[in-house]
């Protein structure tokens, strides 16, 4: 198949099931939605996003492969507008605030048993927040794409106590320990030019947690 998608989301694609029924959040130009489709045959798929442009972009996208009859487009904010028979959410690309504010009513859609997020920054947040809302981590994995890396994070129904900085996290991964080296690397810089005391402090501690964490 012609590679339609980042390595970013073809990794999060790869925590999607042809029986998943899946709203995409700030789906832009539907790029995902195509990839699962032409990945599964007779599959059907919903995005949505807050901005009527991307979806005009994705249409046109859609109709290029001839998918207008499979995918679904909302403009919608977040779950305002979530159909019943909806059970995945995915949410990527965005901030772990941003994910947090569009998910503060998910306890109100019992049928949603799965969600995938894949934010750009403050992984610990997130995982906190998650489990506030009533979401354990199911599996969760480091991509690095173009240099730069991102979390994918699959969580289903429950509660659990987790470290919410390492999450479940394989600290035998390459990838995820070559991602918490380099948080190391940038806190060594950092800490050369700080003259704050107590930013100096929690760099030093956040890099004592994690040399303690990669050497056991």
């Amino acid at each position: 198949m012609k590679k339609i998608i980042n390595d970013r989301l073809l990794k999060l694609s790869g925590h999607l099931l042809n029986t998943d029924n899946i709203l995409d959040i700030g789906c832009d130009h539907a790029l995902l939605e195509i990839y699962l489709c032409l990945k599964y045959p007779n599959f059907y798929i919903t995005g949505s996003d807050i901005n009527q442009k991307p979806l005009e972009i994705a249409m046109k996208n859609i109709s290029k492969y001839h998918l207008e009859n499979q995918i679904k487009l909302l403009l919608s904010n977040g779950i305002e507008k979530l159909d019943n028979n909806i059970d995945t959410l995915v949410i990527s690309g965005m901030g772990a605030i941003n994910m947090i504010n569009i998910l503060q009513d998910v306890r109100n859609y019992p049928n949603i048993k799965k969600i995938v997020l894949s934010p750009n920054n403050d992984f610990p947040y997130l995982r906190y927040e998650m489990n506030k809302l009533g979401f354990k981590i199911t599996k969760e994995e480091i991509v690095k794409d173009n240099n730069k890396y991102y979390l994918i994070i699959e969580y289903s129904k429950g509660l659990e106590k987790i470290d919410n900085y390492f999450g479940k996290l394989d600290l035998n991964n390459s990838i995820n320990r070559e991602y918490y080296l380099n948080i190391l690397e940038k806190n060594k810089l950092f800490l050369n030019k700080i003259t704050d005391i107590n930013k100096r402090d929690l760099l030093e501690k956040e890099n004592m947690m994690i040399i303690h964490k990669l050497e056991r």
